[in-house]
């Protein structure tokens, strides 16, 4: 085959490649893999390769041929041998220079000399078996298949910086596509969520691009109209019934917590001694004083603040969320302050008023 013919089949390969596996591509890793392609045809001196490196591809031909060891199983074994190490330090680079290099045999199978795939043994591999179907050299027919290539590639590059689920989630509009690439890249970035929805409680229709904060029961906590609803297929669990979502991600997030041990101390300490110059959002588990009453008029399925016997449990809740259960004393529990930095944020600082301590409150860690 042609040098431009065994480029772009490694091309249509490479890109096809990333949207099944989801690897991410570059203009590096394209060019080892579309250099590599060409490398199997060092056996021959008037290639593109063989004409540079003359003085390696000569002697293959004198001793070998041209489509022998160079295109068979043990080049690639010898080649897989020499690129070894990158596998250890740098994986994406092995595959790409044997992808690339896998490709160039691959196509040479459609030719109608086929390839000495089990070389040294004399038989040839061929695809497809009917020799009227395989391509010459330079041939009408080869110029068609190179050209039908080249317009895959131009369709398989949007879809291989997608994926093949990012792909299918922007034609689908799929709710558990969009959950499921969430829990993979939580805490890399800012997501919010291009949602269709319906309310279970009130089966209003709604429309939003609303912000994911979390997860919940095998579904996503957005944000909507300054409110904290889950989305989700539960009735039972979740306050929206996704219609159609779409995963759109923001810019870099990065997360600061901050722990604060809260036995023998109320939420309304929390809130407010909790003196930030961010926006957080609360996570823990707290146990009271069962004795305690609260006035719950919230029928919602989901709510940042749930109560349950003896327990307080805060999940992403803010100081607006939390009226109710300020007077509650934990007996014993932990509450994790989460901030969420945008690129450019200044540094948090916690400032507790009455005298606490620094080693009682805990140091900020970064989780991601």
């Amino acid at each position: 085959m042609l040098a431009a013919t065994h480029i772009v089949f490694s091309t249509a390969l490479y890109l096809g490649g990333a949207a099944v596996f989801e690897y991410k591509t570059s203009i590096i890793m394209w060019a080892i893999a579309a250099l590599f392609s060409l490398m199997p045809d060092i056996d021959l001196p008037t290639s593109k390769v063989g004409r540079p490196l003359f003085f390696i591809s000569v002697p293959l031909e004198r001793r070998f041929g041209h489509r022998t060891i160079t295109h068979s199983f043990i080049g690639v074994g010898i080649l897989a041998g020499l690129a070894s190490p990158l596998y250890v330090y740098y994986p994406l680079a092995f595959w790409a220079i044997m992808g690339g290099y896998w490709s160039h045999m691959q196509i040479d199978m459609a030719n109608i000399r086929g390839v000495d795939l089990f070389w040294p043994s004399a038989i040839r591999v061929v695809m497809p078996g009917k020799i009227r179907y395989r391509l010459e050299v330079g041939s009408k027919a080869e110029m068609i298949v190179m050209c039908s290539l080249l317009v895959s590639c131009l369709g398989l590059y949007p879809m291989s910086n997608l994926g093949l689920r990012g792909g299918l989630h922007q034609i689908l509009r799929n709710f558990d596509i969009s959950r499921d690439e969430y829990m993979k890249v939580q805490g890399k970035n800012f997501y919010s969520l291009e949602l269709k929805a319906i309310d279970n409680l009130t089966l209003e229709h709604i429309e939003c691009t609303c912000p994911i904060l979390g997860t919940w029961q095998g579904g996503l906590i957005v944000e909507y109209q300054g409110k904290s609803r889950a989305v989700g297929e539960s009735e039972v669990n979740h306050n929206l019934f996704p219609t159609e979502a779409v995963l759109i991600k923001g810019e870099p997030l990065r997360v600061i917590t901050q722990r604060v041990n809260m036995n023998g101390r109320s939420l309304r300490w929390l809130v407010d001694n909790l003196q930030a110059n961010h926006d957080y959002y609360l996570l823990g588990e707290l146990f009271v004083d069962s004795g305690l009453q609260v006035n719950v008029n919230n029928i919602e399925l989901y709510h940042p603040v749930i109560f349950g016997g003896s327990t307080v449990r805060l999940h992403y809740a803010r100081a607006g969320d939390l009226d109710d259960y300020l007077n509650m004393v934990a007996i014993r529990g932990e509450v994790v302050v989460q901030f969420w930095l945008r690129s450019g944020d200044e540094g948090v600082e916690l400032r507790f008023s009455g005298g606490e301590s620094s080693s009682t409150l805990g140091v900020l860690e970064e989780m991601f």
